[in-house]
């Protein structure tokens, strides 16, 4: 697994992504035992989701090369929204009373767009005293007054993404973003971390693994070069069916790997709907519904019916409903070395 993914991967989830690949390997060994396999399986998923993101916003400030926002969000019938106060503190509520490991409040967004999030971010930790607050953000709204507010939330890890350090590669990955107003806001951002301004907060500088970004590295600031992480890119916009772009950093099929994310991870848009993940940016696969004053909770909705029935597919290889599943190549992305 790659360094970033590691790090963001707790030991239950290693444990039961282990677990579970056995099973799923043995059921491929075995087909006629696959259904009692994957009844094994299924009595492996935690109570509540590991990990949960929450999109407050559906708004973002750019049209990077790598992702599909600036073409599905221009489609026909997308409307932007923000999700209600009350659905959010609702939602809150029901995953207090789980285990949950990771809540970031980001999801196919900028979430720095949102000026609740400060206030959103401190209900989180008071609600979830125990569980890492993590935000990733692509800097343009960020500077050393909001990274302040963000560390005194409670916020405990901010992910920039930088992809290229000289202007000439930053502005042709990030389109619409200028890297000397993003080198400006982490000027300020890294200087109020060494006051100790921010706390425990960690700050960490996030770089596309492609060669034409990754290799802009050594233009990086010195002060930086220590918060430069690598993360490798899906094909997010080629699942969707949009222009790759930018050339992502698959290495083939994931036949190998079993994803995580419906294991262990929920995705739960403004509106409290629950999408498939992140890659699925056109919607096409709900699982319910959360923070409805009178609806199913978060653990309803983990377990029912439409979730078992994804994971399933993931545990066969039989991508029918998920069908955007067969043409991601995440789970190869995050596995790889």
């Amino acid at each position: 697994m790659r360094p970033f993914d590691a790090r963001t991967t707790g030991e239950r989830e290693d444990s039961l992504m282990r677990e579970l690949g056995a099973l799923e390997r043995e059921a491929r060994r075995s087909p006629a035992l696959a259904d009692a396999l994957f009844e094994r399986a299924c009595a492996l998923v935690p109570v509540m989701p590991l990990k949960v993101q929450i999109q407050t916003t559906t708004r973002c400030n750019a049209a990077c090369a790598m992702c599909p926002y600036p073409v599905v969000t221009a489609e026909p019938g997308f409307d932007h929204a923000v999700m209600d106060e009350d659905r959010y503190l609702r939602i809150l509520a029901d995953l207090g009373g789980g285990e949950i490991e990771r809540l970031s409040l980001f999801l196919m967004n900028e979430p720095l767009l949102d000026r609740r999030l400060p206030r959103w971010l401190a209900r989180a930790r008071a609600a979830l005293p125990g569980t890492a607050l993590g935000l990733f953000t692509n800097g343009a709204a960020l500077d050393g007054r909001r990274a302040r507010e963000l560390a005194a939330a409670g916020l405990d890890e901010l992910c920039v993404s930088v992809h290229g350090f000289d202007p000439a590669t930053y502005e042709r990955v990030m389109v619409g973003l200028s890297y000397e107003r993003t080198r400006r806001h982490l000027d300020e951002v890294l200087e109020a971390a060494a006051a100790g301004e921010l706390g425990a907060m960690h700050v960490q500088l996030v770089t596309g693994d492609v060669p034409e970004v990754a290799a802009t590295r050594e233009l990086a600031p010195l002060r930086y070069r220590d918060r430069i992480v690598l993360k490798g890119f899906s094909n997010e916009r080629a699942a969707v069916g949009v222009d790759p772009g930018l050339v992502g950093g698959g290495c083939g099929d994931a036949g190998g790997a079993l994803c995580h994310r419906p294991f262990v991870k929920l995705y739960i848009l403004t509106t409290g709907d629950c999408v498939l993940c992140n890659v699925d940016w056109r919607r096409t696969v709900l699982l319910g519904r959360v923070g409805d004053a009178d609806g199913p909770g978060v653990a309803d909705v983990w377990h029912g019916a439409p979730y078992t029935a994804i994971r399933r597919e993931h545990f066969t290889r039989a991508a029918a409903r998920a069908a955007i599943c067969s043409r991601c190549d995440y789970a190869a992305v995050v596995d790889r070395e």
